[in-house]
């Protein structure tokens, strides 16, 4: 029986595409987070990690 303190490995996501394209997250339609939430929300599975982009300073 495996350890309970143990900790898994972590995997490669598994996602295909990120259409989230304001998300902080996202470069070139892939995520870059180092783990990912998804919760249950009106509209099915979201990401509960999006963070959108903030607007860069004009200097």
């Amino acid at each position: 029986m495996a350890n309970p303190q143990e900790k898994r490995a972590q995997a490669a996501s598994a996602v295909a595409s990120c259409s989230a394209t304001d998300c902080s997250y996202n470069e070139n339609r892939e995520c870059h987070a180092g783990e990912i939430r998804v919760e249950i929300g009106g509209q099915g599975a979201v990401c509960a990690t999006y963070n959108p982009t903030k607007p860069k300073a004009r200097p």
